[in-house]
C-alpha cells in the first residue's frame, strides 16, 4: 500500500481528448487532498517518455498518463525500474491496457482514477514489461498483419467507429499482407520455424474487441513472454471470426459493440510458446509495433521480459 503522493505529474496526450473536462476533473479531486499537481502535453509519439523522466527529475513521486495504450505505453517507459507509481487515466480509443488491469475507462474515468490516490492509502500492482532494443511495451509487441492494420486504422477512422476500426482494417490487411517465413528461437535454446501472416510477443493476452484474447493464459505478472504464430492455414477461420464479432446483420455499430460480447478464445488459430527471451528472424524482413504504435524496429529483433518492473495504481 502507499501513501498519497505529494507531487503529481500528468501526461496528457491532447488527440485523445474527450468531453470530460480533464483540468477541472483533476483540479477539483487532487487539490482538496492537498496534493501538488502539473500537467504536460506531449507534441510527437514518444514524447511522453522524456516528460516523464523530466517530472522524476523535478520530484514528482507519482506520474499520470492520459491517453490511449501508445501514451502509457511511453510513459511507462521512464518509470521500468524504479518505485513511482504509474496512474492511468483512459482516453484511447482500445484502453487495453487499463481493460487488462480491470482499470474502468468511459464518462467518469478521470475523476474515479484520480480518487484512488487521495485515499489514506491506495494500491498498486507489479507487472511485467517487454524490452525491446531501447523500447519498452506492455501489451505486445508484433510483425506482420498487425503493422498493416495500424497503418489502415486511420484516427478518422478510429474517431468514426471506435475500436471497430481496427476490426476493419485487420480484415482489410489480412487480405494484402503475404505469408512469411519465421524462425523464432526461445531463451536461446530451442528454435522453431513456421510460415504465418503474423507474430506476436505477448505480455498481456486481451485484443479489446468482447471477451477475446490470444489465450486465457497469458498474464502481465508471470514473469514471461507468450510467442504467438499465426498460422497461413486458418486466415478464413479469422476472417468468419471477425464477421461474428462485428454483430447480428441489421444492428448498427454501437448496438453490436454494446450488445456482442463473444467469450470466445483464438488459441486454436495460432501455435503458442513461452519465453523470456525470443529472437525472431523473417523472411522477407518486416516493420514492428509496439502497443499500438509503429516502431523504427524491423526483423531481426531480440525482445526479453522485465519481470514485475512497473508498478500501476489499481
Amino acid at each position: 500500500m502507499h501513501s498519497p503522493p505529494q507531487k503529481v505529474h500528468v501526461i496528457a496526450n491532447p488527440a485523445s481528448a474527450r468531453r470530460e473536462p480533464i483540468l477541472k476533473t483533476l483540479n477539483d479531486t487532487l487539490r482538496p487532498a492537498g496534493i501538488y499537481w502539473q500537467i504536460s502535453v506531449t507534441h510527437a509519439a514518444g514524447e511522453g517518455t522524456s516528460l516523464a523522466r523530466q517530472a522524476i527529475e523535478n520530484g514528482a513521486d507519482l506520474i499520470a498518463a492520459y491517453g490511449g495504450d501508445g501514451t502509457i505505453k511511453d510513459v511507462a517507459g521512464a518509470l521500468v525500474g524504479t518505485d513511482i507509481p504509474l496512474l492511468i487515466l483512459p482516453a484511447g480509443t482500445g484502453n487495453l491496457v487499463a481493460t487488462a488491469l480491470d482499470i474502468p475507462g468511459g464518462l467518469g474515468a478521470i475523476g474515479r482514477a484520480a480518487r484512488k490516490i487521495t485515499a489514506k492509502s491506495f494500491q498498486t500492482k507489479a507487472v511485467d514489461v517487454g524490452k525491446m532494443g531501447d523500447q519498452y511495451f506492455l501489451l505486445r509487441a508484433g510483425c506482420g498483419f498487425e503493422t498493416g492494420v495500424l497503418q489502415d486504422a486511420s484516427r478518422d477512422l478510429k474517431k468514426q467507429f471506435g475500436k471497430w476500426a481496427y476490426v476493419f482494417a485487420s480484415v482489410k490487411a489480412l487480405q494484402e499482407i503475404p505469408v512469411a517465413e519465421y524462425t523464432i528461437t526461445l531463451d536461446d535454446k530451442e528454435t522453431m520455424k513456421g510460415r504465418g501472416v503474423a507474430c506476436a510477443v505477448a505480455n498481456a493476452g486481451i485484443l479489446g474487441i468482447g471477451k477475446l484474447t490470444l489465450s486465457r493464459s497469458i498474464d502481465l505478472d508471470d514473469g514471461k513472454l507468450d510467442v504467438i504464430l499465426l498460422r497461413t492455414a486458418h486466415i478464413d477461420g479469422i476472417l468468419e471470426l471477425a464477421r461474428m464479432i462485428m454483430g447480428v446483420e441489421g444492428e448498427n455499430m454501437q448496438q453490436a459493440e454494446t450488445e456482442v460480447e463473444p467469450n470466445l478464445d483464438a488459441s486454436d488459430l495460432v501455435s503458442h510458446w513461452q519465453a523470456q527471451k525470443v529472437c525472431i528472424e523473417s523472411d522477407p524482413v518486416q516493420d514492428i509495433q509496439a502497443d499500438g504504435d509503429l516502431t523504427a524496429a524491423r526483423t531481426p529483433q531480440t525482445i526479453e521480459v522485465l519481470p514485475r518492473a512497473l508498478h500501476i495504481v489499481v
